[in-house]
């Protein structure tokens, strides 16, 4: 139950991220709706299929696509109300760094849950990595199909944040029920990832001046 309804938020918050990443790209409705998909099921899919969970269960069970397709009409209805409004930036802004930060942390959760499912044995490994993958794939592919670098691939806070999640999920699994493991693990990714967005933190990255830098003094 703890699972579902993880997984249920985390569809409607990722379709609200990819839609409104399709929107700012300036996509017609049909490219939202496919980036708003592709952003809320395609971490599941991706994770189903590694485990061997096939068809994957956003294909075998409808509710997901009919899910995100509703909350992507949702989305559209709203802001076109808003359009005018000389905040609409900032509140798209505003939405979307939300709607990504509980879909990544939901994903995390039910990532992770599949991989004890998967193998009860596995402590740290699979529940870390399927967390991980489920939580960031979908984002992948969303930043792929708008032309943008991923932003897992960025210097930001963001599959560190899943990571972290996902080791506390197994932590607590160890002394606890996955009824607090869960809940700790979600609240977790969403501390650490809205802590990053506002204070602006990022990991360190290897510029590309300083190698050229390099290179000239070798020679």
């Amino acid at each position: 139950m703890i699972a579902l309804i993880f997984d249920y938020l985390g569809t409607i918050a990722f379709a609200i991220s990819g839609a409104l990443v399709g929107m700012q790209r300036r996509m017609d409705i049909f490219g939202i709706a496919i980036l708003a998909l592709a952003t809320a099921v395609g971490g599941g899919m991706i994770r189903d299929t590694l485990v061997g969970n096939t068809p994957p269960s956003a294909l075998e069970d409808g509710s997901y696509i009919a899910i995100s397709l509703v909350t992507v009409v949702a989305l559209l209805f709203s802001f076109r109300r808003l359009r005018g409004n000389y905040k609409y930036r900032r509140y798209s802004l505003y939405l979307y760094n939300l709607a990504d930060t509980f879909g990544l942390a939901s994903f995390t959760v039910t990532g992770a849950m599949v991989g004890v499912a998967a193998d009860p044995r596995s402590i740290f490994l699979l529940p870390v990595t399927l967390g991980l993958i489920t939580a960031c794939g979908g984002g992948i592919i969303r930043d792929i199909g708008a032309l943008r670098i991923p932003v897992v691939f960025r210097n930001e806070v963001y599959a560190s944040a899943s990571l972290a999640g996902g080791i506390v999920f197994c932590l607590v699994r160890q002394i606890a029920t996955l009824a607090w493991a869960g809940p700790l693990a979600f609240l977790t990714v969403m501390l650490i990832r809205l802590l990053a967005i506002r204070y602006k933190l990022e990991l360190p990255r290897a510029h590309r001046r300083d190698y050229l830098g390099k290179n000239k003094r070798s020679k």
